[in-house]
């Protein structure tokens, strides 16, 4: 063999172990693994909901409704309407997986845009959007989805509205400090000499080596806003009935939680479950990142 295919045979080996990791990366943390798979189990029970409900999400039994609690005919028992609790989770988890990631989505496009024009477009357009950020984060944030809510009225849209304006400002300023750090770096230094725009700069050197952070913080705030979107519904400020809520159907069952708690119980373990698992997918995707 000769010299330089020794010296060669590392560099191969470290490049193979890292096409490696890149493609199992996620399966070498167990953490994420298994919040991975919680909230796969949630996609697929969400997407076969027409198939495998035993009940349409508003069909009521009036039968049910002497005896609501668990049986053969509604394996998690009914609501104080009859409806087919198990059937209504299937149907709101649609909703939640829905709307929580795309409200996201959109928090993350807008904040995204704004920390990279603060943290590489100078010093007034910095402090131009980091006093608007300041402003909007000065709020509590439940406060402030409550006002939003409020006054546009609850549906899917405004959510998402209520979303984007709570949590843009706070990407934005993670976008910010890391563009702030890797502005100086050479390949950005290089990019500028060769003649290229601020927005390919901005968009190709700069915003592919934020990534890292901002896929965990993505995965947490889609948690945070299942959380949000039950508690909305809740007070109800939530999806306008008879649409599938797991917070409106945890608020229908206070009246009777005494007695049937089960009404109650079985909303609140799917938010719990459902956050537990991107909560656990955000840790295990930082433990990699660490790595």
């Amino acid at each position: 063999m000769s010299s330089e295919s020794v010296i060669d045979a590392p560099a191969t080996e470290i490049r193979a172990s890292r096409r490696r990791f890149r493609r199992w990366g996620i399966l070498r943390s167990t953490t994420a693994t298994v919040g991975l798979a919680i909230i796969l189990i949630w996609v697929v029970l969400a997407v076969l909901a027409p198939v495998i409900s035993p009940y349409p999400p508003n069909e009521q039994d009036y039968l049910a409704m002497a005896d609501p609690t668990p049986s053969w005919g509604h394996w998690l028992g009914t609501d104080n309407l009859g409806r087919d609790i198990l059937s209504r989770l299937l149907w709101g988890a649609r909703t939640v997986l829905t709307v929580a990631p795309l409200s996201v989505t959109v928090a993350m496009i807008v904040g995204i845009t704004m920390g990279l024009l603060a943290g590489y477009c100078g010093p007034i357009v910095d402090a131009v959007i980091s006093r608007i950020s300041d402003i909007v984060l000065s709020f509590p944030i439940i406060v402030l989805y409550v006002i939003l809510i409020a006054n546009l009225g609850p549906s899917i849209l405004n959510i998402i509205v209520a979303t984007t304006v709570a949590s843009a400002p706070g990407i934005g300023r993670i976008v910010r400090g890391l563009v702030l750090e890797l502005r100086t770096q050479e390949y950005v230094a290089a990019a500028k000499l060769r003649g290229e725009s601020a927005l390919y700069i901005m968009l190709v050197e700069l915003l592919p080596n934020c990534r890292g952070p901002l896929i965990v913080d993505a995965a947490l705030r889609i948690g945070y806003t299942t959380i949000t979107i039950g508690l909305l519904g809740f007070i109800g400020l939530g999806l306008p009935p008879p649409n599938p809520d797991w917070g409106g159907m945890a608020k229908d069952a206070t009246a009777m939680i005494s007695v049937w708690p089960h009404m109650a119980m079985f909303p609140c373990l799917a938010i719990v479950s459902l956050v537990l698992g991107f909560n656990l997918l955000a840790d295990g995707l930082k433990d990699l990142a660490d790595r």
